[in-house]
């Protein structure tokens, strides 16, 4: 994960009610201090260890290099802090349901416009291989998958982290499984569906899948 002189600070209440507060309609209760306190709370989890906060302030320190290129900076913000809230290992619903906490948690609060556009960026994080053609979810898209474009032993670190998430299933069922969703990606044209992300992070992140297919032929071969 990229360091930065904020990086954790961009999780924390403070900037958190600020996203927050200048998208609630005049009207509405300012509920960011519970909503902050839910999340960082989620981010806890015992089941997680790589779906975590730093995860969170990850995706932040991305979002930040790359703010000005989007055209809805906040609901992008707000979909890195959602995109996650829910996470059971495995589980094909993550994204639905933490989209729909979103929905839940700002109905009556955003405007819906904003609140429809966070909840398709959330959706968009289920990276299902379809052609991505809104500017913003395609930066969203590669912004969750950054972690893929980091040096190596970054990304073997989280790629490990990925792995203890799972402690039910042996690496013969595990592995196999994270082969083949990265040779998915990899068959795209493009890892990385923004220019930027593209011009910055393709490269790397293409020889880190790569060497990460040999490691895994390799301990599977000696497991």
């Amino acid at each position: 994960m990229l360091e930065s002189s904020n990086k954790a600070e961009n999780t924390d209440l403070t900037s958190f009610q600020a996203l927050w507060q200048r998208n609630l309609l005049k009207a509405a209760a300012d509920n960011s201090a519970p909503v902050h306190q839910q999340l960082v709370d989620a981010y806890a989890e015992p089941q997680r260890l790589y779906h975590t906060l730093p995860h969170i302030q990850h995706c932040l320190t991305m979002f930040e290099e790359v703010h000005k290129l989007l055209n809805h900076a906040d609901s992008v913000a707000l979909a890195i802090w959602f995109h996650d809230a829910v996470y059971v290992p495995g589980a094909s619903d993550n994204e639905q349901r933490s989209a729909d906490w979103f929905m839940a948690l700002t109905k009556d609060r955003f405007e819906n416009n904003l609140r429809d556009s966070v909840y398709a960026l959330i959706m968009a994080t289920l990276h299902g291989g379809c052609n991505i053609t809104d500017h913003d979810a395609r930066f969203m898209v590669d912004i969750d998958l950054s972690s893929f474009g980091m040096p190596w032993p970054i990304f073997s670190h989280d790629s490990e982290k990925v792995r203890g998430e799972f402690p039910g299933l042996t690496d013969a069922d595990f592995y196999p499984k994270q082969c083949a969703f990265g040779e998915r990606l990899l068959q795209n044209p493009r890892f990385f569906q923004s220019n930027y992300f593209y011009q910055h992070y393709e490269a790397q992140a293409r020889n880190n899948l790569h060497n990460y297919f040999d490691f895994i032929n390799k301990k599977l071969e000696n497991s």
